[in-house]
């Protein structure tokens, strides 16, 4: 929670405790909570912005209001100590009740849908980042990238907002998956540690290159948490969203793209290796293709000479992972990729590893070829919506790991990782991480941070 939301519900909390526990009868103390708990509510919404995970606290005040104004035009009384003559266990109870309940209501929502903040990058470099659509007219395809990258002079820049398109999104989840509007407003509250459209800075001639590709169904800013740390030790990362494929895709004017309603059954190897190479690969050698034109002439004067195409890297997560590595494969352009807990989907040939240095996260405890060497009944198969043939390929995804690491290839385990850390999905709900048994996501993020870092150093040959 933000300060003034952290004060606002600890004194509404301390409040509600004294009037229902000790039944206080006196008039000005009644009075003077019930003013501090409006004035605090009230610089919360001028300073913080109103949003809805704090409706209520702001019943709370309400109730220390009326009450307050109910005290002032009753006689006085003295106040009876009920739980010291032991008299009226019942309403005692009901007190304690709720007073919990009201604690409950009032500091989880806040909580767990939080206004987070991403901790400040660890580089030397200020960080930019700036949008572009771009169409593949050979495909009948557009695409949404995000770049981040160093930057100089960033004074009078804004800060950039996590989601650029936050009503247009808000509005097309709502319309595709009847998910309310309002359930999002306050993400528009969290800001990035980038500048918009700052320039980039002159400390160098030119940077090596990121690419960076999204696991099911993020989007192009769902690892903001890497991105941003990245591009202030001077990488140039472009985010690549694979329209379909991403729940945040908005193209210009407000058209809203969902995820594509005609995924395969997860269990379809066939399908999703032909989904990474015939669509995302494709999309990613298109991006390359573009940067090479933009280093030549850039429409927005930021990038033309600046990108290293002779150094570039791939970073993924998820599917987006199976992606690095299956572009690393048919793409020689890309020096060394990382794939961040992603099966090793895709049609390229992996028998003889990868051709260049190669990374594999995972988080813990990664599958394992023992996890799928059960012999399963017909009938547990069934229950899980697989069927014999399905199972036997599945099989085949811990090979297909052994296989992608035996040219040198290494392995890093994240400790108190699971697959959602390498993303920003538990910043955004904490919930998730708490259900699951996590509660200290960013140390765990600095260690995948700090690891992708000393890769792509190493690989790229790259010093700050």
């Amino acid at each position: 929670m933000r300060l003034l939301e952290l004060v606002s519900v600890g004194s509404n909390l301390i409040f509600l405790a004294i009037l229902i526990l000790r039944r206080i009868g006196n008039k000005r103390l009644t009075a003077l909570s019930a003013a501090i708990s409006v004035t605090i509510a009230f610089l919360q919404i001028t300073l913080e912005n109103y949003r809805w995970q704090m409706v209520p606290s702001y019943i709370v005040t309400l109730g220390l209001v009326l009450y307050a104004l109910k005290n002032l035009f009753r006689s006085s009384h003295k106040p009876r100590d009920s739980f010291a003559t032991g008299q009226h266990k019942f309403w005692a109870f009901g007190k304690f009740l709720l007073l919990g309940i009201s604690c409950i209501i009032t500091i989880l929502p806040p909580l767990a849908l939080p206004v987070f903040k991403f901790e400040a990058p660890t580089g030397s470099y200020a960080v930019g980042t700036v949008q572009y659509h771009w169409k593949d007219s050979a495909r009948d395809r557009e695409l949404n990238i995000q770049v981040w990258y160093p930057a100089d002079h960033t004074e009078g820049k804004s800060h950039a907002p996590y989601s650029p398109d936050l009503s247009d999104l808000a509005k097309g989840l709502s319309q595709t998956y009847s998910i309310p509007r309002f359930l999002f407003d306050y993400i528009g509250l969290v800001q990035t540690p980038a500048y918009l459209n700052a320039p980039i800075s002159h400390r160098k001639a030119n940077y090596p290159v990121i690419l960076f590709s999204h696991g099911f169904p993020g989007g192009r800013y769902t690892s903001t948490f890497q991105t941003t740390e990245l591009a202030s030790h001077g990488f140039i990362v472009i985010s690549v969203e694979h329209t379909d494929g991403s729940l945040t895709t908005v193209f210009p004017g407000g058209k809203y793209i969902g995820v594509d309603p005609n995924l395969p059954h997860y269990a379809d190897l066939t399908a999703w290796d032909q989904l990474v190479n015939n669509i995302w690969v494709k999309d990613t050698e298109f991006v390359i293709d573009k940067l090479e034109q933009i280093n030549r002439d850039d429409p927005q004067n930021i990038f033309a000479g600046r990108l290293d195409l002779q150094r570039i890297g791939m970073l993924g997560h998820s599917f987006g992972g199976a992606n690095a590595a299956q572009v690393m494969l048919e793409d020689p352009r890309i020096r060394a990729a990382i794939n961040m807990d992603g099966t090793f989907f895709g049609t390229g040939d992996l028998s003889h590893g990868l051709p260049r240095p190669f990374l594999f996260m995972s988080s813990d405890p990664p599958i394992t070829s023992d996890d799928l060497l059960a012999n399963p009944s017909d009938s547990e198969l069934a229950a899980n919506g697989l069927t014999r043939d399905e199972y036997r390929l599945l099989q085949q995804i811990p090979i297909r790991k052994q296989e992608a690491l035996q040219n040198g290839g290494q392995e890093l385990i994240i400790p108190h990782a699971d697959h959602l850390t390498f993303s920003d999905f538990y910043l955004i709900f904490p919930i998730l991480s708490w259900m699951n048994g996590h509660f200290n996501n960013r140390e765990a993020q600095r260690s995948i941070n700090e690891l992708t870092l000393s890769f792509f150093m190493k690989n790229l040959n790259y010093k700050e």
